[in-house]
């Protein structure tokens, strides 16, 4: 299969993706199954939708501060394999009722940093997914959004 490297500004670079992982099993830690960095991309942000509510009360970062999720909550991380190192962004508070929404912006600095500081690069290979945090009954649809690094190669 032959590869090629577009221009500098083709659309595929400058426009944000997204790859939906649809809603988590019910259960401690459920974790979705792994995305498969095809190119050189970065990593922007988390999406979540609460489905069904969580039952625990869980503290990690809500963006800004570290903070308490209420009773409703539950928590999610980001997981980069690469290679034999394995990188964990998060625990991210997910702070919503039912049908409530969260927008996660991750930074390849890691938790403590208020802003996407130019998201999580992945290459070729790395692998990405997420893990919910303990609680029994929470369910979410996640989602990451991302973007192809600028002269990455695709497939022709």
């Amino acid at each position: 299969m032959s590869q090629k490297s577009m221009v500098y500004d083709h659309p595929a670079y400058i426009n944000r993706l997204c790859h939906a992982f649809g809603a988590n099993t019910a259960g401690a830690a459920s974790a979705t199954a792994k995305f498969v960095a095809f190119t050189s991309m970065h990593v922007f942000s988390i999406t979540a939708t609460s489905f069904v509510v969580g039952t625990s009360t869980y503290t990690g970062w809500n963006g800004t501060a570290t903070g308490t999720a209420t009773a409703s909550g539950d928590t999610i991380a980001g997981i980069k394999v690469s290679g034999t190192s394995t990188s964990t962004y998060g625990p991210y508070l997910l702070d919503a009722a039912q049908g409530g929404f969260a927008r996660i912006q991750i930074s390849g600095t890691g938790v403590g940093s208020s802003t996407a500081n130019g998201g999580v690069a992945l290459t070729v290979g790395d692998t990405f997914n997420l893990v919910r945090g303990t609680d029994a009954t929470a369910v979410e649809v996640t989602a990451i959004e991302y973007a192809v690094d600028p002269l990455a190669l695709v497939s022709s």
